[in-house]
């Protein structure tokens, strides 16, 4: 259940980012779902993993976990999105909408 929550924030924040970025096919709606299906419970399971330390732990969340997802779900985007989006840069700011969100939502709740 603790890997719930963080998935329902991320679909909710990165569909909507989708969404206002001009996806509008199912099937594309479809692929970032099921990819952040895919990478958001891998993420917060190797989160649980790291040591409490605020500093080291921020520092490889974002400076090694995240760039991880960004190129993951860059390589799924890549073969299988039907928008003229770039998928690099789907993944990308679809990704940093996730991270800046979550971290709003935390300090609001």
């Amino acid at each position: 259940m603790i890997f719930l929550y963080p998935l329902v924030l991320t679909l909710i924040i990165e569909l909507a980012a989708a969404y206002m970025l001009g996806v509008r096919s199912r099937r594309s709606f479809l692929i970032i779902f099921l990819a952040n299906c895919f990478t958001n419970p891998l993420l917060t399971i190797a989160i649980s993993f790291l040591p409490a330390e605020a500093l080291m732990r921020k520092l490889i969340i974002y400076g090694i976990f995240e760039p991880v997802v960004i190129l993951s779900e860059f390589l799924i985007y890549r073969y299988d999105l039907e928008e003229d989006i770039k998928p690099f840069r789907l993944s990308l700011i679809l990704n940093l909408a996730s991270v800046l969100g979550g971290l709003l939502w935390l300090s609001i709740f």
